[in-house]
């Protein structure tokens, strides 16, 4: 049916007397309409106006000026009641569409560089009631243009609107969605290779993920009409931002495959820097060649990337680089292309431009390399994870072997130290007490109280030691309760009364057998000093625990005897023998202080001050 139309309407136009088309028709009911009469209004130049050539950009023939222009272009009549529709492949940058002296559609107001057309093919439907049935019809577009802007107005077709529908549809997807799904591939893209940078600090993820945001602001220029970003900083920060993408993805290219070459990087950095100067110029100065220059240096860099992987390829025979050789190869045709048969000749929007087509199958390839990449990083470290703790686990098996070694010659030598403490305390008080023994068994006249006497004490001194090896358990009263219990029924034989004055202490921190001893021969030395020399009825035992400036347990033995001997001239050994020496001996062993002063009851007292800490409980520790 829109075909039948179509031929209908060509057969009324060129029945009108005088009648040359400027138009060609298609199969498909569609007329293509190539030329039109226009005013041009450069600024800065001499307008023109006349027959123009719809295929030849207004860039073309006013390089780097904007203006206005006004286009009129004859319709063919209409045939039929179907509503019709017209194509603009490219129109910009601001238009005003009138038909038969009517506005059918406005694309931004004209002379607001805000808005920009031409950044997409546009379509606008014509209701048939708007056109004239026996004449052709009058269309105008009206647009004004800024430097450098791709405006004016191109080739465009009209047609059925079905038939127009169609071809809109066809060429927005191939057009509009193909950027969008590069734009979404390249954003997805570089926040996931961000977020690997983030957390391995890997250059080469670090490169990729800058590359694509900077080709996602490429594509949003390409995509986004009416940016709020004035022209022409636009121009220049899109340009800018579309050669450093492309002279990143060449970098990234080249770690794919390992260490980039120092030669390389310098080349890249200088492209980026040299383009990024030539985009900058060519806006300011509204030259648009030098963007053309900075743009052919694109395809320079691409081919000495493409020479350096195919070398890789060769030299290694890696099927990866020869992979990647036929992208890049792929790509540079394509962006060859665009430059040469859209930039360079100027052409039309008729012509697709391929670029961008050739870049999203080339980020999907990088994509794979990504994911390869990582998988490999993934492995090497579950390897290096495995490696580590097979160390470990051989590290601990050392160190528990060693630990258990150690413990075990710790233990022995705990063992063999005690062995030899109760041997030296048997040979120096057993020991010695049985040898004081045969020696008065064997002297002819022995008296009986004074063996009975040496017997007792070589008794208490074996029972003092056996009583050392049994666990106090750090219960200083326990220690007391034993000895009480050893010397309670000898003192009593003796006349000697004994009063307990022993506080309630708390657990000691620690009670090692060597301390036990000490302790017991101080309290048994004292004790004999009582039985002998002191002639006392009472002794008294009292224990305090004190804990005011610092942790102590003050213990003292006191008589009611006859006190300390004043003979002048007599030392303390002649005095009290070599009990004292023993005694202050044996407190400085553990750490106690031992001093022998007068008693309040007249006698003597021997007492001990020794610095200990206590145990710490549940309830210390909760406190």
């Amino acid at each position: 049916m829109a075909r039948a139309c179509s031929i209908l309407m060509l057969c009324a136009l060129m029945a009108l007397p005088g009648f040359t088309p400027a138009f060609a028709a298609t199969d498909d009911g569609i007329i293509t309409l190539e030329a039109a009469h226009a005013r041009l209004e450069p600024r800065g130049a001499a307008p023109r106006e006349g027959e123009v050539d719809l295929a030849r950009r207004w860039d073309r023939d006013f390089p780097g000026l904007g203006g206005r222009a006004t286009y009129d272009v004859a319709l063919p009549p209409r045939v039929g009641s179907e509503p019709m529709a017209l194509l603009f492949s490219r129109v910009g940058n601001q238009v005003h569409v009138l038909v038969n002296g009517t506005t059918v559609q406005r694309w931004g107001d004209l002379g607001d560089p805000v808005y920009d057309a031409s950044k997409t093919m546009r379509m606008v439907t014509l209701p048939a009631a708007l056109l004239h049935a026996d004449r052709p019809n009058a269309l105008r577009v009206e647009v004004t243009i800024q430097p450098q802007r791709l405006g004016g107005l191109s080739v465009l077709r009209y047609g059925p609107r079905e038939a127009i529908e169609d071809l809109y549809d066809a060429q927005i997807l191939w057009r509009d969605l193909a950027m969008l799904l590069f734009a979404a591939g390249l954003i997805g893209m570089g926040a996931l290779t961000a977020l690997l940078w983030w957390r391995q600090r890997d250059p080469f993820y670090g490169w990729f993920s800058l590359s694509a945001f900077l080709g996602v602001t490429r594509v949003i220029d390409r995509s986004w009409a009416d940016l709020p970003l004035p022209w022409p900083l636009l121009g220049a920060v899109a340009a800018i931002c579309y050669s450093a993408h492309i002279a990143l993805m060449c970098r990234f290219v080249l770690m794919a495959l390992g260490p980039v070459p120092r030669g390389m990087q310098r080349a890249i950095d200088g492209v980026m820097a040299a383009a990024a100067i030539l985009d900058i110029l060519a806006f300011a100065l509204h030259l648009p060649l030098l963007m053309t220059l900075g743009l052919v240096l694109l395809p320079i860099l691409g081919l000495a990337t493409l020479a350096a992987i195919t070398r890789v390829a060769w030299v290694r025979h890696s099927t990866k680089a020869w992979v990647l050789a036929a992208a890049i190869a792929g790509a540079m045709a394509t962006g060859v292309y665009d430059i040469v048969m859209i930039r360079i000749a100027g052409a039309s929007g008729l012509r697709n431009t391929y670029s961008q087509h050739a870049l999203f199958a080339f980020v999907l390839l990088m994509a794979w390399f990504i994911a390869e990449r990582y998988s490999r990083s993934v492995a090497n470290y579950h390897a290096l994870n495995a490696d580590l703790a097979r160390r470990v686990e051989e590290r601990e098996r050392q160190l528990h072997e060693a630990f258990d070694s150690l413990r075990e010659q710790q233990h022995h030598q705990s063992v063999s130290n005690e062995r030899q403490r109760i041997m030296r305390e048997i040979h120096d008080g057993v020991g010695s007490q049985l040898v004081g023994l045969l020696n008065m068994v064997t002297q002819k006249g022995a008296d009986a109280a004074a063996l009975k006497d040496q017997v007792q004490l070589a008794l208490d001194e074996m029972r003092m030691a056996v009583d050392s090896l049994q666990p106090a358990h750090d219960d200083l009263s326990t220690l007391l309760a034993t000895l009480r219990y050893r010397l309670q029924s000898r003192l009593q034989a003796a006349g000697v009364a004994v009063v307990w004055d022993v506080a309630e202490l708390p657990e000691l921190q620690q009670l090692p057998p060597h301390v036990v001893l000490h302790v017991q021969r101080i309290l048994l030395e004292a004790f004999t000093n009582v039985l002998k020399h002191a002639r006392a009825s009472q002794v008294t035992v009292q224990v305090r625990w004190r804990d005011e400036d610092a942790p102590r347990v003050l213990l003292r033995i006191a008589d009611n005897g006859i006190g300390l001997r004043t003979d002048e001239g007599a030392s303390e050994a002649q005095i009290h023998g070599r009990g004292l020496d023993n005694m202050r001996a044996r407190a400085a062993a553990i750490g106690a202080v031992f001093r022998l002063e007068p008693s309040a009851g007249g006698g003597t007292c021997v007492a001990l001050e020794w610095r200990v800490e206590r145990r710490r409980t549940r309830a210390d520790t909760a406190g």
